[in-house]
């Protein structure tokens, strides 16, 4: 009796996974791995996803931070210019300024939690709509990037302050120092997100917001906090980048807005709010890298890739209105 109560168990376990967004998105990802390792064998070599991986890295902490406003129901589209201002206001203090590494690197994200206060401030108090509020910050920030630069190249390693530029220079089981961090990232807000009340709080407002409101949840103040994470992340990958090239580059994070907020609707997250996982982002991201890279293996034109991230995210979005129509069914 022990024992078939223990394989109901199991079986039940595997069909809650089975059943999940993550485990829907990994059936694509290994397809596509399968079908260009059989037609192309280096693809599945060591170097090129060492490669992918270190390219990843930048664009996954970028997506779990435009996760946030997209899990309250909202959308961030200025992520990819927060994470090149965040670089450029680092390396020009530092090289042009002359102050330390850790201040510079302070100062950076303090100046991008500006930018997402006022993301905020703009969404949920002045009631302007996302999309437009957002990239008008798109705009602001990415021209900020320029007027910082001057049309000089901030050179980190020319600086005798350069620690933590050689520090980026190492690998660990043989994967760059970074791409650790953003695997702590993700596993940290993982539990914030699954296993926390604020996380809980976070998910119940992106589902049904006056319902939340009801129950005491102070959905507005959890709306701020979203934009705020999301360009705080955003900053973090953007001094990642800079401190693995060792230069502050204005056309960082160009593009990586609407790669990341496709990573995160193929991983599962729903442009309606309410559902998410850190994981799903992260399954998400490594499947538009493994798709467009694949592409390059087969020998098909760069220009496919546009045209694959569009064809992934139409489909998850198809999927997102399916799913939604079939709650409301319910």
């Amino acid at each position: 009796m022990n024992e078939q109560a223990i394989q109901k168990t199991k079986t039940g376990a595997l069909h809650r996974m089975i059943r999940t967004d993550e485990f829907g998105v990994l059936i694509p990802l290994i397809g596509i791995v399968v079908v260009t390792t059989a037609l192309r064998p280096a693809f599945l070599s060591v170097g090129n996803f060492s490669s992918m991986f270190t390219q990843l890295t930048f664009i996954a902490l970028t997506a779990l931070g435009a996760s946030f406003p997209l899990m309250v129901g909202q959308v961030d589209i200025s992520t990819g210019k927060v994470a090149g201002f965040a670089g450029i206001i680092m390396s020009s203090l530092v090289v042009d300024k002359g102050m330390g590494m850790g201040p510079a690197i302070l100062i950076a994200l303090l100046s991008c939690l500006l930018v997402g206060v006022l993301n905020g401030f703009l969404v949920v108090y002045m009631k302007i709509p996302d999309f437009v509020a957002t990239m008008g910050t798109l705009y602001m920030v990415g021209g900020a990037r320029y007027l910082f630069v001057k049309g000089y190249q901030f050179s980190l390693s020319t600086q005798e302050d350069c620690t933590l530029v050689e520090i980026f220079d190492g690998r660990y089981l043989g994967m760059p120092i970074y791409f650790w961090i953003m695997v702590i990232i993700f596993a940290v807000v993982f539990v914030i997100i699954k296993k926390t009340l604020w996380g809980r709080r976070l998910l119940a407002v992106g589902d049904n917001r006056e319902v939340a409101i009801l129950a005491g949840i102070h959905a507005d103040r959890m709306r701020m906090e979203a934009y705020i994470i999301s360009a705080l992340l955003s900053a973090v990958a953007g001094l990642l980048l800079t401190l693995d090239v060792g230069v502050g580059l204005p056309e960082t994070g160009d593009g990586w807005e609407f790669r990341a907020i496709a990573g995160c609707v193929v991983g599962g997250v729903s442009l309606a709010g309410g559902k998410g996982s850190p994981l799903g982002v992260l399954i998400g991201v490594t499947l538009v890298f493994v798709a467009e890279n694949a592409i390059i293996f087969l020998g098909c034109p760069a220009t496919m890739k546009v045209a694959v991230q569009g064809f992934l995210m139409a489909a998850a979005v198809l999927c997102d209105l399916y799913r939604q129509k079939r709650k409301i069914a319910a």
